[in-house]
């Protein structure tokens, strides 16, 4: 009877054990928000085929492509204008809002809603479906 007893306290408590395991992979929050973003590509559905064939973002003046992004776990964008700016008098920093919505499925920046492509630790993809064509934006951790 002791020996039964001891065997099924133990059960018990490997299953609570088990039952009580931390979940180790990031939110999409945490992923959002743990670094800096800079765009690295812009691919643009022109003719709405679904296919993203146009990459523009490699022809905008360099003082686009050194801009990057903070996502704060306040809701709080920061668009930094890089080392050039392409107005002196432009600010530094831009504030602004981000939200998750349709859970989590969609990222709200500044009030415009990008579809999520892909979140990870080192890459954020969204896609902005517009009537006739779609962009495609990929950002990689800084």
């Amino acid at each position: 009877m002791k020996k039964t007893t001891v065997c099924t306290a133990l059960l018990f408590m490997l299953a609570i054990i088990a039952c009580n395991k931390k979940n180790d992979s990031p939110s999409k929050t945490g992923m959002l928000t743990s670094g800096s973003w800079k765009i690295t590509s812009m691919m643009e559905d022109a003719d709405g085929n679904g296919s993203y064939e146009t990459e523009f973002f490699t022809i905008l003046p360099a003082c686009y492509q050194d801009n990057y992004y903070i996502f704060k776990t306040s809701g709080q964008t920061e668009l930094n204008e890089g080392v050039s700016k392409c107005d002196p008098a432009d600010p530094q920093i831009e504030t602004g809002t981000w939200q998750f919505s349709q859970n989590e499925t969609r990222l709200t920046i500044d009030g415009d809603e990008y579809i999520i492509d892909a979140l990870t630790n080192t890459t954020l993809r969204v896609k902005d479906d517009v009537a006739t064509f779609g962009m495609m934006i990929t950002f990689t951790k800084r």
